[in-house]
């Protein structure tokens, strides 16, 4: 199933019925008046999160959403029945816009709700109409018409960590090694095309991921695959940037690392303020030497770099007790 995460809806929610005009006809009533009920009010259009969805696709597919209207009012000073509302379901972490681009909702949790349009009040029958003055109006009031608008979604994960690096970094085989999770993984760019997530279990806690596709220079002037899914990793307690060792010198895995940290900076985001595990990657393509080079030079920019093999899993323990510290260390502040 593609992953969609921007939708847009109409919404039309359900105008109110109209109220009726009746008069009391009981045989031992010999001064009847009125008795015309109100009408029942529109329905409403909710949004509603919900676990068992992960994608805005249904939304995509399906624009237009229509609550039912109130139904008339009746004889005997009855109230029409109010119009049912419409459940519109969305994946958690969804947020609402309204059609001046603001955010009016962010469903963060199972059973959040928002009620993107209000359905119309009924319209009063002739019975609310009498008066000491006028004891058999012949008036009733049509009902109000129910709001229709239009509402702009967008869904941002729910995760702890995001990961983030270029292409090929290593995001997709280490959310593997750490989660069992199952995404692409190749030896070319661009391998992961949308957001994945896998999850890190303790034995108190389980910590969410996300990995996210990769960065390249430009990326905020739309080259590659843009960092429009920066926005997933917005919420994330803290980020892991893999850095690839797969290079000649330390001085050009130093020159990738910057690449991402400039492309971050230029997000709206503010992502460059998260706490961040610089990651050394795939340390088992180099030798000792090499990577110790690597190591002091980034230390001697003023960065503590952990370096792991998601192949042999070298050094991913040591990674663990590090996200697990930060983790905790977030969690208090």
């Amino acid at each position: 199933m593609k992953f969609v995460d921007k939708a847009s809806i109409n919404i039309q929610a359900g105008s109110g019925g109209p109220g009726a005009i009746s008069f009391r006809k009981e045989k031992y009533v010999p001064k009847g008046g009125p008795s015309g009920g109100n009408g029942g009010n529109g329905g409403n259009i909710i949004l509603e999160a919900t676990n068992k969805l992960q994608t805005l696709m249904d939304l995509k597919i399906r624009h237009n959403y229509k609550a039912p209207n109130g139904m008339p009012g009746k004889n005997k000073d009855q109230t029409g029945a109010k119009g049912n509302d419409s459940i519109i379901r969305v994946p958690i972490g969804t947020i609402v816009f309204n059609t001046s681009q603001e955010i009016v909702a962010d469903l963060k949790k199972e059973g959040d709700r928002f009620i993107a349009a209000y359905g119309g009040k009924g319209g009063r029958g002739n019975a609310s109409y009498a008066t000491s003055t006028n004891r058999a109006p012949r008036k009733a009031q049509d009902g109000l018409p129910g709001e229709n608008t239009k509402a702009y979604l967008e869904l941002r994960l729910i995760a702890d960590i995001g990961l983030v690096g270029l292409p090929n970094a290593g995001k997709s085989t280490l959310l593997k090694t750490l989660t069992m999770a199952n995404p692409k993984i190749a030896n070319y760019p661009f391998t992961t095309l949308y957001p994945n997530l896998g999850v890190l279990k303790f034995i108190d806690k389980e910590i969410i991921i996300a990995d996210i596709p990769g960065l390249i220079e430009g990326a905020s002037d739309g080259q590659g695959l843009g960092f429009d899914f920066l926005r997933h990793i917005d919420r994330t307690h803290f980020l892991i940037h893999l850095v690839p060792t797969s290079l000649e010198t330390p001085e050009k895995c130093w020159d990738q690392f910057e690449t991402v940290n400039n492309e971050l900076k230029k997000s709206e985001l503010k992502l460059e303020n998260k706490t961040t595990i610089v990651a050394l990657t795939k340390i088992d393509l180099l030798s000792t030497t090499l990577l110790e080079e690597i190591v002091l030079y980034f230390n001697k920019k003023g960065i503590k770099p952990i370096a792991f093999s998601s192949f042999t899993e070298q050094g991913i323990p040591l990674l663990i007790k590090k996200i697990q510290k930060v983790y905790q260390d977030n969690e208090q502040t």
